[in-house]
């Protein structure tokens, strides 16, 4: 059998046609594709471009799935004139496959319109004469077409598929009393597809199995078997399962007795997909086994929806990561081979489905989303698009981006009104109304905005469930009901005899009785459970929860997902019920107290159940909402116990907040750095989530009740500028001892090169990012097994260790003359729960060798918050309450955040402070010590966190690619001066005849006024070391983005034209404005030392997002290179910031000459300039006007305290 479809055409006989469209049929029928490839192959072109044989071979190749190949053998045809019906079927045929193909679903459409209007094909009677083929094919893809525009969301599903099936039956009919079942065969699996009747479909089946009893017709027999075997798969019968499983046995033994290639592979897929025995990852995993089998025998459309459907949202992928990635690369290479545009919707949707449950993807669900969507193809269906711009509201909402998310689902029923589904209508609808109660759930309860988006909510969703009862669309009614009833229980405060909620769970159980499934009734239970608690009914709920547990527990194959709503909903219920035992005063006696205490610890069992469960899923909001939860009962429970069961009990929990923290971390991660400053703000969201910060909290709260102020500080650290760390860690080059060591090692170096590759593929548009960065994840799971990339990725990850193992940071201490014991971090715990306003504040010392000391301070929260307000907030022309007469006094009110320093440091240790929260408008440098600012006992500089000073190191002891500021030659400095105002021309003289001065401590070329434009400015950065700026800066509250240095536009206001001189210039003439969003892009060179100095009012002021994240001048100069910048904390005087300048730069050269003539070279030390040049602002040594803290505490040093000059 093989033998006589693997031959190829032999030119020397006359060739027949209808051989030769024989053969190929042959070919197609048994699935020996790559024959049937060579076969083609042979073919003369005049041959080969017969429009019939044409269309044997494009239907062969759109079996296979070769897209490329089927489009390409229609347009080499030839076309005769008078070929009538197989012209017609080769117009519809190039119609389909440009479906498939371009996703060219419209104009598809649009051919088959006319064709069937012009030729009858709808409704039309079957006519006596014998029917031609090319007539069946005719009929067949027109209704192949308009099905497909159906389910696509361009006609009515329902009654396109009903037409379609009262068409094919009598055309059907009677090729079969021709005896043509071959063609009986492609129009019975179209016909059993598209009908709602499935026992009248198995009926056809078993009817047409009937007609197909020669062994002629094996193949069609085999394939109708296995058809008829696949929908009793579908019954709970024991007897029909049994028949099921011989009619595969019947089935199979016929497939091998033809030769069949993949006959075989359709039954062990079709079985292991109705296998309820075995979980969702065996599945996958047997699945991804069956593609293979596929693509080995050159199937390629099988095996690529095989794999597209494998990954099921039920497995934990985790576990199976690297074959996920594997699976989904090779998904990717072979719809690219084939050249499916529909498919590789198929793939990206299904891919982005999986993505968007699993926090660790979210932010590659979203890059692909953000990408495709933005350029989809011109025809993509509107049941495709309104899908898309679903899931990208459900991303957006994951990254807490609640305007964005309803914005997409508005766009999303936009683009399914477009179509006629009523079906992916309502659902879009569905989603419109969820996005709008959660928008209004942002908003304070009562104000005009949680009113307007509830109202609007809850009128459009009962609106639309009206519709889906009258449409007989019990899903998308169910779905409504709930969102309405949930919103109802939870914030409707109305009550009565009956409760509100109640008339929508009585409108949902119309569909769903207390007879259904367990799983179908999980999200009425839980409603009913919270109707019941609102009512103060907590013993009835606590009942209705463990019956249901117990109902859920007797299901096999519940999802984790399920399993933790239910032992969450168990344990609040539990909860819920000792808290009234305590607070009714049933707890009078000890039995009552002791059944009480036996049910709180029932309740930790079953919220740390729900807590596991939760974090199998990988879908960290509720993991987030649900660890506080578990701590809160937890922690009331190790009240009733002591000694080391409660220590115990604590430590285990850490351990789980720990593997909670991966979770956030690897969501976080999966915003991929290759998109600047947008992807930094999208990760920004992720860390400033109030569950995200909680989880830091708890766990340093519970590392406080172990006595462990190492741990705690350390969960501290964890939750602090993690997003801004990432993107420094993105940017930092491979310390040169390591890359020398890589680039030796082949091994390492190609896994090295193959993790660029990726990240520069997932710069291009319209990638799948999910199937790039789990190649990327993929790829770094090897790198992390070869020591010296795990170093690398150790590195770059941020994970900054204190302890002296890290090279650069024992290079930088031997640069500037420190030991390790004189390096002291000093940190702050600010608590951010509902109840921490007026709490106190606890600060951690912790040394280079771990050592850790905390401390609770005499000062709280409020007492902060009040400070600032008094400080920083006063009418615009006003003098600022630290300039005035009592200015010092005001801030010494502060000095209890400091107090503790002078027992856990000495003076000189070189202090790292890491504000938290509101403290980063707090110069806690300028606080007192023992009598004296903390600046004046201790050289002091400002880091995010422990891990962007890690980074920063890197990027110092990075090899640079300019030449350093104190190398050889001149120039190496850049100066700036802007001070176009001239109204002040002294001033702007005073400034400019100051920065000429300024090479004679560092050589270096100056610019000034109109020279500095932002060209010039940016340019001469690139190739800049040192760089000082001395000017204007402006600070925007409303979009710290929008804050800038101002440079010049180029115009000399000093040197105008006679006709402009009496003229008086507009506000900002001859200004140009050097956004913080253009300096997170600003060339600067990368690896070794760039140091900024800028004086200019509020250079150093910052936005601090939740989680401690920074942006702002001082943020942005170090993301693009910096390594260290002096700015400005509050507008200053520009006659201090010129004294200031002129001290410090002598201090600094002081400093160098000092290191040298000690031996120790390498290092500007910053930090000590600082300090001296400080302590004689305070003694009047630069002006008896500038000892008041208002002058000299502003300057403020961030990133290295030291500057490489090696």
């Amino acid at each position: 059998m093989q033998e006589r479809f693997s031959q190829t055409m032999d030119v020397s006989h006359p060739i027949s046609i209808e051989s030769v469209k024989t053969t190929i049929r042959a070919h197609r029928s048994h699935g020996t594709f790559l024959e049937g490839a060579q076969f083609i192959r042979s073919l003369p072109q005049p041959i080969s471009s017969v429009t019939s044989v044409a269309i044997e071979i494009a239907q062969l190749y759109l079996v296979q799935g070769q897209y490329i190949l089927a489009a390409q053998a229609c347009e080499h045809v030839s076309m005769v004139p008078g070929e009538g019906e197989d012209a017609i079927v080769m117009g519809l045929l190039q119609a389909f496959i440009g479906i498939g193909r371009y996703s060219k679903l419209k104009t598809a459409l649009r051919m088959a319109q006319r064709i069937g209007d012009a030729w009858k094909i709808k409704g039309a009677g079957v006519s006596d004469p014998p029917l031609a083929e090319s007539r069946v094919l005719m009929v067949f893809y027109y209704w192949k077409i308009m099905v497909v525009a159906a389910e696509q969301g361009l006609l009515d599903d329902k009654s396109t598929k009903a037409t379609a099936a009262s068409n094919i039956a009598p055309l059907l009919l009677r090729i079969r009393s021709e005896g043509r079942l071959r063609e009986a065969r492609f129009l019975i699996y179209f016909l059993v597809n598209i009908m709602d009747d499935a026992n009248k479909a198995l009926e056809i089946l078993q009817d047409f199995l009937q007609c197909l009893g020669t062994s002629a017709w094996a193949v069609e027999r085999a394939s109708t078997l296995v058809d008829i075997a696949e929908f009793q798969l579908k019954s709970d019968c024991d007897t029909v399962l049994t028949e099921a499983g011989e009619n595969f046995k019947r089935a199979s033994e016929l497939f091998v007795s033809v030769g069949h290639t993949y006959g075989g592979i359709d039954i062990d897929l079709a079985q292991i997909t109705a296998d309820r025995t075995i979980s969702a990852a065996e599945k996958f995993m047997a699945k991804t086994k069956i593609a293979d089998r596929y693509f080995g025998v050159h199937h390629y459309q099988n095996g690529i929806r095989c794999l597209a459907f494998a990954i099921s949202p039920d497995m934990i992928v985790d576990t199976y990561y690297q074959d996920v990635a594997k699976a989904l690369e090779l998904l990717d290479r072979k719809i690219n081979e084939v050249g499916s545009e529909i498919l590789k919707q198929l793939s990206l949707l299904h891919s982005i489905c999986q993505a968007s449950i699993k926090a660790p993807e979210y932010g590659f669900a979203l890059q692909s989303l953000e990408s495709y969507y933005a350029s989809v193809p011109e025809e993509i269906s509107p049941k495709y698009h309104s899908y898309m711009a679903t899931m990208l509201g459900l991303v957006y909402s994951s990254f807490g981006e609640g305007e964005k998310a309803l914005q997409a689902a508005e766009q999303s029923l936009d683009i399914a009104m477009s179509g006629v589904s009523y079906v992916d209508q309502s659902d879009a609808a569905t989603h419109v109304g969820m996005h709008r109660l959660s928008l209004a759930y942002q908003y304070p309860p009562g104000s005009t905005e949680a009113i307007n988006y509830t109202t609007s909510a809850l009128h459009d969703l009962t609106e639309w469930a009206d519709k889906d009862a009258e449409h007989g669309y019990a899903d998308g009614e169910v779905q409504k009901c709930l969102q309405i009833a949930g919103q109802r229980v939870t914030h409707d405060p109305a009550a009565g005899p009956e409760p509100v909620e109640q008339q929508w769970i009585e409108r949902v159980k119309k569909h769903i009785p207390d007879s259904a499934d367990p799983l179908t009734r999980s999200q009425l239970v839980d409603l009913e459970m919270r109707s019941l608690m609102r009512r103060g009914k907590y013993s009835e709920s606590l009942a209705l929860s463990a019956d249901y547990l117990e109902q859920l527990g007797k299901v096999s194959g519940v999802p984790p997902f399920k399993k933790a709503q239910a032992f969450m909903s168990a344990s609040i219920q539990a909860l819920l019920c000792v808290r009234g035992s305590f607070q009714d005063g049933q707890t009078s006696t000890p039995e009552s107290t002791r059944s009480a205490v036996k049910l709180l610890w029932t309740t930790v069992s079953l919220s740390y159940k729900a807590l596991q469960l939760y974090r199998q899923t990988n879908g960290v909001e509720l993991v987030l909402d649900c660890a506080p939860f578990v701590w809160e009962v937890l922690d009331w429970a190790t009240k009733t116990v002591t000694g080391t069961q409660r220590r115990e009990l604590l430590a285990s929990f850490l351990h789980e907040l720990d593997l909670i923290e991966k979770v956030c971390d690897d969501m976080r991660r999966s915003v991929l750095p290759v998109g600047g400053l947008r992807n930094l703000m999208t990760k920004r969201l992720l860390v400033s989530k109030r569950s995200s910060l909680r989880l830091y909290n708890v766990g340093c709260d519970i590392a406080l009740q172990l006595d462990d102020p190492a741990g705690a500080w350390l969960w501290l650290q964890r939750g602090k500028a993690r997003a801004f760390a990432d993107s420094l860690g993105a940017t930092s080059a491979v310390p040169r001892r390591l890359l020398d060591r890589i680039g030796d090692d082949p091994a390492a170096y190609g896994l090295l090169r193959g993790e660029q590759s990726i990240l520069e593929l997932l710069r291009e548009p319209n990638v799948n990012h999910v199937v790039a960065a789990r190649r990327l994840a993929s790829l770094r799971q090897k790198m992390a097994h070869h020591p010296l990339l795990a170093e690398a990725a150790r590195l770059k990850d941020a994970s900054f260790s204190l302890e002296l193992e890290m090279e650069e940071l024992k290079e930088a201490l031997l640069a500037t003359g420190l030991t390790a014991d004189r390096v002291k971090f000093a940190d702050w715990y600010v608590p951010v729960s509902a109840n921490a306003s007026d709490q106190p504040i606890t600060l951690f010392v912790r040394q280079l060798d771990g050592a850790t000391h905390s401390m609770t301070l005499p000062i709280s929260t409020r007492q902060v918050r009040d400070w600032v307000d008094e400080a920083f907030r006063f009418p615009e022309m006003a003098t600022p309450p630290l300039r005035r007469k009592g200015g010092n006094r005001l801030l010494k009110k502060m000095n209890a955040l400091v107090e503790g320093l002078a027992e856990t440091t000495s003076e000189g240790d070189l202090l790292v402070l890491s504000p938290s929260g509101f403290l980063h408008g707090v110069p806690l440098h300028a606080l007192d010590v023992v009598g004296e600012p903390l600046i004046q006992r201790n050289p002091v500089v400002y880091v995010s966190s422990a891990a962007t000073l890690g980074q920063c190191l890197l990027r110092a002891s990075s090899p640079h690619s300019k030449q350093q500021v104190c190398g050889p030659g001149p120039g190496s400095a850049k100066y700036f001066a802007v001070y176009e105002d001239p109204d002040r021309a002294g001033e702007r003289d005073e400034i400019f005849a100051h920065i000429k001065s300024m090479p004679q401590h560092l050589p270096g070329t100056v610019s000034l006024g109109p020279e500095v434009t932002k060209s010039h400015f940016l340019h001469e950065c690139a190739g800049a070391s040192w760089i000082h700026y001395h000017g204007h800066a402006n600070y925007s509250n409303g979009d710290v983005l929008k804050s800038s240095l101002v440079l010049s536009d180029g115009t000399d206001l000093f040197r105008r034209s006679p006709d402009d001189r009496g003229r008086e210039p507009s506000e900002h003439e001859g200004e140009d404005r050097l956004l913080v969003s253009e300096l997170f892009d600003a060339a600067l060179p990368r690896g070794g030392g760039v140091h900024f100095t800028i004086i200019a009012c509020d250079s150093g002021t910052q936005e601090i997002a939740p989680g401690d994240e920074p942006l702002g001048i001082t943020a942005a100069l170090l993301y693009a290179g910096a390594t260290s910048v002096l700015g400005c904390l509050w507008p200053i005087d520009s006659r201090a910031g010129r004294a200031f300048s002129e001290a410090f730069y002598k201090e600094t050269m002081r400093a160098k000459a000092s290191s040298q003539h000690g031996g120790v070279r390498g290092a500007l030390d910053l930090a000590s300039a600082m300090r001296a040049t400080v302590s004689k602002m305070r003694k009047g040594e630069l002006g008896a006007e500038f000892t008041q803290a208002y002058y000299w505490a502003p300057f403020a040093l961030h990133g290295l305290w030291y500057f490489s000059t090696q």
